[in-house]
């Protein structure tokens, strides 16, 4: 069996690329945050967290999200913040501990194989996890399984590409430029709302919502600002570049440059619209 056609594999390759970008999303952490908050809100609000409660939080990254809970279910309540990448984990640990937010449990933790007992949290919030999941079905099944009856689920994923230009433009790019794809799975591989509504029926949620939320993605300053950002969230092209030659390079980053060009702003920047799908369900 190849390396792609191994399961395991690309679980350990995905986490291993997690692990090394920790730093540089803690970095980005702030402007992720800021473009994110309308799909954070969203799904904060889904799962209506109450005093008391425990919520687990899965492919939490550096945290932000499950910390609005965290403030939400005082006193009493407990935020369980996991991730299957430990220098993630680390991340979240000191961004808990700026934000002065004690009452979180940090353990790292795969979507697939979630180490807690049935029917032992509240509700659970997964923001663009579940798209990288390599098993989509055991991870919905395994959540299904940690819920309480009645228990909230809310999770964030992309949208098709074609409503992510900010992502279109260098995945156009790539192919424009004969440059191959990322590997499975990725961002937009759950990218409709039937996919979303499929997965929850076979896990055996009920009472399923699903909405668009839209983002707007700024990058003040413009295509060069976006091409140091790239380098830093997508493992794909940062690799990429280390093996090709300097024209290449510099061919590839004037082609996502060209295909953002109807984006430019007067002052210079970047405003690029993409969107979201959040669902909600109950256990």
């Amino acid at each position: 069996m190849s390396a792609e056609d191994d399961p395991n594999a690309t679980r350990a390759d995905a986490r291993q690329g997690w692990e090394d970008m920790a730093q540089r999303w803690r970095a980005l952490q702030e402007r992720i945050g800021d473009v994110t908050m309308p799909v954070s809100q969203t799904m904060i609000d889904a799962i209506e967290p109450q005093p008391g409660q425990r919520v687990l939080e899965l492919a939490a990254g550096t945290g932000e999200l499950g910390f609005l809970a965290a403030e939400l279910i005082q006193p009493g309540g407990t935020l369980i913040c996991t991730d299957g990448a430990e220098a993630m984990l680390e991340q979240a640990k000191e961004r808990a501990k700026e934000l002065g937010v004690e009452n979180v449990e940090f353990k790292p933790m795969e979507l697939e194989w979630i180490d807690l007992p049935t029917a032992s949290v509240d509700a659970v919030l997964c923001r663009f996890g579940y798209m990288f999941a390599v098993d989509r079905d055991a991870a919905f099944r395994e959540t299904r399984r940690v819920l309480r009856p009645g228990g909230r689920l809310a999770l964030g994923t992309w949208a098709a590409v074609e409503h992510n230009p900010w992502a279109g433009a260098r995945l156009a790019a790539l192919a424009e430029e004969g440059h191959p794809p990322p590997s499975p799975p990725g961002p937009f591989d759950v990218g409709s709302e039937q996919q979303l509504r499929t997965l929850l029926e076979d896990a055996g949620f009920a009472e399923i919502e699903v909405e668009p939320v839209d983002v707007s993605f700024e990058q003040p300053g413009g295509v060069d600002d976006y091409w140091q950002t790239t380098l830093g969230i997508s493992r794909h092209i940062r690799e990429l570049v280390k093996d090709l030659d300097p024209d290449a390079v510099h061919a590839l980053r004037a082609r996502i440059g060209a295909n953002l060009q109807g984006f430019v702003q007067p002052d210079g920047g970047l405003r690029m619209p993409g969107r979201a799908l959040v669902a909600a369900a109950s256990a």
